[in-house]
């Protein structure tokens, strides 16, 4: 009888009394009280935060995207630079494409499924409206020194209204080639109506000082009777991204400028080429891994040519290369134009299994190439 009465004494202290419960409740929801107002403000200023960045990358990649292509802008003798130049809109020529090393060096970029209506000039049978006017380009034929049709293409930027961002200052950028198609770039971009402008332009007098074209002389083009778009030497762009946050019921901008200098718009260049070009130094090749472990770019830099900002001062681009180890075949991945000497970068995403050397060429006006300078030991791609 005394060993059941402890047994059942031992099984009552297992549990909670009511007050023990009702303490325990009453914690568990001053801890919520407190804690829950605290993350949603951190989750607010999280959501308010990435539609900053959202607006500020966005005119960020804009502004990239135009002056990767316009800081080498220029065509072949009698092929104007600039052929179209306005607030909204901005077109210009240069040899963006090829799909042939051997019989174009000077392009940028090497893509061989490309057809001649992208890598070749426009065509006087194919011209077509400039963009945002009804005013028609090409009007002549033009051909490089041998005669042939010239290789530099015409790159047009415009942007239009967008009618689904609900407001009537938000615009998409567009972009085309020659008699192209137009594809997208980007989406809200905002054009406030006091300022009514994404490019501006300014003439470059000998000294080196720039000065403002007045907006009321816009829009440019490249068949004026004074040939006022010759004077363009530098683009100024006001990017300014938009994003509607709806958390906070606010309308986001952030704006971004960039200027670009027309390199090869007749004043940095020589007339006339000499000998071929100092080879660059201190090539160097980074892999970049994610977050996986796997390989998805090299990351390419050199110091340029001597021949680049002194000597014969005539280094047009560089040229990246790659090889396999075991190899002697090079094969281009892309160019970077000359700006006057420094450090250079370019990224090749186009990465492939083996073990591979990369070497940098400078060209000159000529078109005379350098030594290749390469890099000291072998990139693995796994």
């Amino acid at each position: 009888m005394i060993r059941t009465n402890r047994v059942l004494a031992t099984r009552r202290r297992g549990g909670f009394t009511l007050l023990e419960m009702m303490i325990a409740v009453t914690l568990t929801m001053l801890v919520f009280a407190i804690t829950v107002p605290f993350f949603r403000a951190q989750a607010r200023a999280v959501g308010s935060g990435a539609g900053r960045l959202d607006a500020l990358q966005n005119a960020r990649y804009a502004l990239g995207v135009i002056d990767r292509e316009l800081r080498a802008a220029g065509g072949v003798f009698g092929q104007p630079t600039i052929v179209q130049a306005s607030k909204l809109a901005l077109t210009f020529n240069q040899n963006l494409y090829t799909r042939s090393q051997s019989t174009d060096p000077n392009a940028t970029s090497l893509t061989t499924t490309l057809d001649t209506l992208t890598t070749e000039s426009f065509q006087v049978g194919s011209a077509r409206a400039l963009p945002l006017v009804v005013k028609t380009y090409p009007t002549a034929t033009y051909t490089d020194s041998n005669g042939n049709r010239s290789p530099v293409e015409t790159i047009a930027f415009f942007l239009r209204a967008d009618a689904t961002s609900g407001r009537n200052d938000i615009y998409s950028l567009y972009r085309r080639v020659n008699a192209k198609d137009s594809s997208l770039v980007t989406t809200n971009l905002w054009i406030p109506a006091d300022t009514g402008y994404f490019f501006r332009y300014y003439r470059m007098s000998a000294s080196g000082a720039v000065s403002l074209i007045n907006a009321d002389s816009l829009p440019l083009y490249w068949d004026d009777a004074v040939r006022t778009v010759d004077s363009v030497a530098v683009v100024e762009m006001r990017a300014a991204g938009w994003t509607y946050v709806a958390r906070d019921n606010e309308n986001v901008f952030r704006t971004v400028y960039q200027r670009t200098q027309l390199n090869n718009a007749g004043r940095l260049f020589a007339a006339t080429c000499g000998d071929a070009p100092a080879a660059p130094s201190s090539v160097t090749a980074t892999v970049t891994n994610n977050s996986g472990g796997s390989p998805v770019q090299v990351a390419i830099a050199w110091t340029g040519s001597t021949d680049d900002n002194a000597g014969d001062s005539d280094v047009r681009s560089y040229a990246v290369a790659r090889r396999a180890s075991s190899g002697t075949t090079w094969y281009t991945v892309g160019n970077a134009p000359a700006r006057g000497g420094g450090s250079y970068s370019f990224t090749d995403y186009s990465l492939v299994a083996g073990s591979w050397i990369y070497a940098v060429k400078a060209l000159d006006c000529g078109p005379n190439w350098s030594t290749a300078a390469e890099i000291s030991s072998a990139v693995v791609i796994p």
